[in-house]
């Protein structure tokens, strides 16, 4: 019975665990291919936009405001339909919108929303919903009673 050659590992001089292929003449240290993905790995981290960023991908010139706002809503098409009210009645979805102390597409009482961008109003707009209301449909309902919310 032929016996097969054995693939050993062997730890050379730096304690480092190398290869042995079957004829047992080359020995490729294999840390040389943890390097080789290491390297891989960083250069795909560097190619991505904001990488290690709090941000998300910067979709803002990809996206309406509107579609954001759906987006932020999971695609709900019942409270996107709400804020849709909502946010038409209060600034048509205009950012600079201005209404006495209130400011942007919220119109939030809030000097914050005259200095940021729709997707911040939005995202502010959302949570100020989210805290007062639940839901935009809640907040809806609320300006229908009582004429603001």
């Amino acid at each position: 019975m032929a016996t097969r050659p054995r693939l050993n590992g062997v730890l050379d001089s730096r304690g480092t665990l190398t290869a042995q292929n079957a004829s047992g003449v080359h020995r490729k240290p294999l840390r040389g291919v943890a390097c080789g993905v290491l390297v891989a790995i960083g250069i795909s981290l560097c190619l991505m936009p904001n990488a290690g960023s709090s941000e998300s991908v910067q979709i803002k010139s990809y996206i309406s405001y509107r579609s954001y706002a759906l987006l932020l809503l999971d695609n709900n098409k019942q409270e996107y339909k709400c804020l849709n009210a909502l946010y038409n009645h209060e600034s048509n979805w205009r950012v600079a919108a201005k209404n006495g102390s209130h400011y942007g597409i919220p119109q939030g009482n809030s000097k914050y929303l005259a200095h940021v961008d729709g997707y911040k109003q939005i995202q502010w707009g959302l949570a100020y919903i989210n805290h007062r209301y639940g839901t935009p449909c809640n907040a809806l309902h609320h300006w229908k009673v009582k004429g603001w919310h």
